[in-house]
Formats: structure tokens, C-alpha cells, sequence
């Protein structure tokens, strides 16, 4: 018998396998692995047979299990299970009741012998001497938990870390509001000489904000430029820092001016970094630019119109179809197909039928998603 030997697994994918016949051997393989089956043709073995923890288990004895009767012991009131018959298969086949007895509950016979006896203390009520002041600071429990006594004491600030709002103190109790608190860094600000203070971007432009009339400028105050233009007499462009070297300055002198020293970006060339643009698909199929990038769209565009004399490809699924009919207009039914997933490039197996000299028709048992496969077909 023909037979063709696969080197990787076959997954049908949860399509049925028709009319298929396990192997009819006369006895058991050699060297099986875990899983596999044969069908034993030999008269004293006849029978399916499974490769099961280390050995072969014939299939074809099923477990049946015995039919028991039926049991359904009264369990109404006070009821209850007593005890239970099992035979050597472990079955259950006989169960007996028996009332609930007081006994089985803790009743010893003696009368109130089970009631609680709650001990009897002092009224420990503190009345009116919770007042708005008071709180308990101890508790006194006994043995069995329960409470025998209280003790009290004045609240005192440090039990709730309450602060006193006082702008005209400095001291470890009191805090200060939060405008005595914006305050108190103005002025330490407009005091400190040096610093350097980020305010902000400046249009060269417009000259806005207005740092040329000096008016308000502190001695570290720094800004970026970001519109070029003309900061007094010198020419900044965008990106420049200007840090005020005194304060209310009034010439470029009173300014140290940071280039950026970032040259402009420019097209790029075969000779120097810089931007580049996109190529057409006209610019691509003329394939004269030598400033444009090709993407990988346009560069298979390209390609596939470069070799549509000899080959075709597309992709097939919508969600809905299982028959994909596909014009390739190579003129012949000589031609290859191949089919594989468009997302991992693996080969798949699907039904093919050169239905005309320019068709080919792709058929599968299931709707596919968008484009799930690229189709190969090439001219022998």
C-alpha cells in the first residue's frame, strides 16, 4: 500500500476525517509513542488497541457499570442518616435512619443544666461626665470579657494634631496661612540675586513678553526663544536662551544670549542627513527621484506590476465567503498555487480548482477573516 510519509503534525483545523480506517497490524507496533492507536487483526487479539502509560490497553473493553437499587431513606423532621452499606466496588447499597435524640444535641437530663448564668456587676455609667472635653482612656475586662470599669481624662491638642492659624508668629505650634506663606516668598525672591528663573517663551517678533524695555526683569530671569527675530540688534532664532545678567536690563549687554548651535534642518541627499518625503506610486513605477523614499505598499506595487506576465497574488477573505474565484489572466491552467496565512507566512492546505485558462477558484470549508491569506499563482 502507497503511503507518504509527513514530517510535521496535520491539523484539520476541526474539519471531519471521512472514511478514514486506523492501521491493521497483525500484531503491536514497535516503539510506539504515548497515544498512538493500531486495530489488532490476529484472531486471539482482534480488536482497537491504545499506547496508555507505558503499555497497550485494548479499547475495546469498556467499563459497565452495575446497576445498583434505588435508595431513598426518609429524612423528615427530626429524622437523620445512621449508617451506610457499601459493597467492594465501593457502590453504596443499603443506608438506615434513626431519630435525633436530645442526647445528640448536649442535653444531659439535668433540669437547666445547659442555661446561661450572666454575672451580675456594678453600673459603671459615667453619665454627664463625657463632655465635650472628656475621653476614655483606659477600659477594665475581666476573664470573660467583660467590661468592669472606666477611666477618664481631659483632651489635650496633641490628640487630634490640631494647628493654630497665627501670621504673626514663628514658633513650633502655630501655622502660618497660605497667603503669609506666598508672601514670605516674594519677598525672599525679589531678594535673592543670581538664580536662574525659567519665565517662559519669547516671540522675537513681537517682542512679547516685553524684555527690551527691562521693566519688571530680575537679575536671573531666563527665557527661550520661540519666533525668530531681532532681540535689540541681534538676530535670535527659535530655541536661543536669554538669561538677564541684572536686573531692569536695558541693552543686549545686559543679556547673556545662548545659541542653540543646532543648524536648520535640511532636505535630505546622497550626501547629508536631513528630512525626507515620501515617493508617489508614480514617482516609484518612474524610479528617477533621488530625494524621495520608497515604502513597502509602493515598492510591492512596483513589483507585482513588474511580474504580472508570470505570476499573481492577492488576498482572500471577508468574513463571510468560502469560495474565492481568481482572475490571474496568465493564460493557462499550468500554473502553481500556493496558499498561506498573510500574518505568519505558514503554508495552508485548501482546495484549488483551475476552473479556466485565466481562473483559479480557492474553496474552504469556512468563512475566513479579512485577508487572512495571501494566494500565490505562477505560470510553469
Amino acid at each position: 500500500m502507497a503511503s507518504k510519509i509527513n514530517y510535521v503534525d496535520i491539523d484539520l483545523n476541526k474539519n471531519q476525517l471521512l472514511n478514514a480506517v486506523v492501521q491493521n497490524l497483525p500484531s503491536a507496533p514497535l516503539n510506539p509513542k504515548e497515544g498512538q492507536i493500531y486495530y489488532n487483526t490476529s484472531t486471539a487479539d482482534v480488536g482497537m488497541y491504545g499506547f496508555i502509560g507505558s503499555r497497550w490497553i485494548e479499547l475495546s473493553h469498556l467499563y459497565d457499570h452495575p446497576i445498583q437499587s434505588t435508595l431513598n431513606p426518609t429524612l423528615t423532621g427530626a429524622n437523620v442518616l445512621a449508617t451506610f452499606e457499601t459493597n467492594l466496588q465501593g457502590h453504596v447499597i443499603e443506608a438506615t435512619t434513626r431519630l435525633l435524640a436530645l442526647e445528640d444535641l448536649g442535653y444531659t437530663g439535668v433540669l437547666d443544666a445547659n442555661n446561661y448564668d450572666h454575672p451580675t456587676f456594678t453600673n459603671n455609667n459615667l453619665g454627664n461626665e463625657l463632655d465635650l472635653k472628656t475621653i476614655i482612656s483606659d477600659v477594665d475586662v475581666n476573664n470573660e470579657g467583660h467590661v468592669t470599669g472606666f477611666k477618664t481624662r481631659e483632651l489635650i491638642p496633641a490628640d487630634i494634631g490640631a494647628a493654630v492659624v497665627n501670621d504673626s508668629v514663628i514658633n513650633g505650634i502655630d501655622t502660618w496661612s497660605s497667603t503669609k506663606i506666598q508672601s514670605e516668598l516674594d519677598t525672599i525672591n525679589s531678594t535673592i540675586t543670581g538664580q536662574l528663573i525659567y519665565k517662559g517663551g519669547y516671540d522675537a517678533t513681537t517682542n512679547t513678553p516685553d524684555l527690551v524695555s527691562g521693566t519688571n526683569i530680575l537679575q536671573g530671569y531666563t527665557y527661550t526663544v520661540t519666533v525668530n527675530g531681532n532681540f535689540y540688534t541681534m538676530e535670535v532664532q527659535a530655541g536661543d536662551m536669554l538669561i538677564a545678567e541684572t536686573s531692569d536690563p536695558q541693552t543686549v549687554g545686559d543679556w547673556t544670549v545662548v545659541n542653540k548651535n543646532i543648524p536648520d534642518i535640511v532636505d535630505a541627499t546622497d550626501e547629508f542627513k536631513g528630512i525626507i518625503r515620501i515617493a508617489t506610486q508614480g514617482e516609484v513605477n518612474v524610479g528617477t527621484s533621488t530625494n524621495t523614499a520608497v515604502t513597502p505598499a509602493t515598492l510591492v506595487t512596483y513589483v507585482n506590476a513588474q511580474f504580472n506576465g508570470s505570476g499573481y497574488a492577492a488576498n482572500i477573505g471577508d468574513g463571510t465567503a468560502t469560495s474565492f474565484d481568481l482572475t490571474h489572466g496568465l493564460n493557462t491552467k499550468d500554473v502553481m498555487v500556493g496558499v498561506f496565512y498573510d500574518s505568519t507566512g505558514d503554508e495552508v492546505t485548501v482546495g484549488v480548482r483551475r476552473t479556466t485558462t485565466s481562473n483559479v477558484r480557492i474553496l474552504v470549508n469556512e468563512s475566513l477573516t479579512n485577508n487572512e491569506l495571501r494566494v500565490v499563482i505562477i505560470k510553469r
